[in-house]
């Protein structure tokens, strides 16, 4: 069973040799998923979607998106945003999603990020989304 974050990195500050470094990195690798790729191919085996899914609901391209989740291209922040919501990711995961692109995290202090956190945990749509942020006199998504 895969162990939280909190106890991975429990673990890690408590590490206090080359050696028990080494044995840690080891006991991780491969484990977690570190590329958008891994972590949508695994989300849409789990919920048993496919890219055609996702790419109606996104209003990406069709063979833009998936370039994206094949790993051919590096999506955005705002494409990513998009792929969450189409998937019906919830916010941790569509977070997930972020940190593991370095795109950064939705932060409940920005306008912006207020709106989409919103539309997240409310599964509103991405056209909905838009109309939102419209509303807010914010960037829409640029998908």
């Amino acid at each position: 069973m895969s162990e939280n974050t909190t106890d991975l990195m429990q673990k890690l500050i408590t590490t206090e040799s080359d050696q028990n470094l080494s044995e840690y990195i080891g006991s991780i690798d491969g484990k977690y998923p570190l590329t958008f790729t891994d972590f949508m191919n695994g989300y849409l085996e789990k919920h048993g979607l496919s890219i055609a899914d996702i790419q109606k609901q996104s209003g990406i391209d069709r063979n833009y998106i998936y370039q994206l989740i094949n790993g051919r291209k590096n999506p955005g922040r705002d494409k990513i945003i998009a792929i969450a919501i189409s998937a019906g990711m919830s916010l941790a995961e569509c977070q997930r999603a972020l940190e593991i692109t370095n795109e950064g995290i939705l932060y409940p202090k920005n306008k912006r990020d207020s709106v989409i956190i919103y539309a997240i945990n409310n599964s509103k749509s991405v056209m909905d989304l838009n109309w939102m942020l419209e509303d807010y006199n914010l960037p829409k998504l640029n998908t």
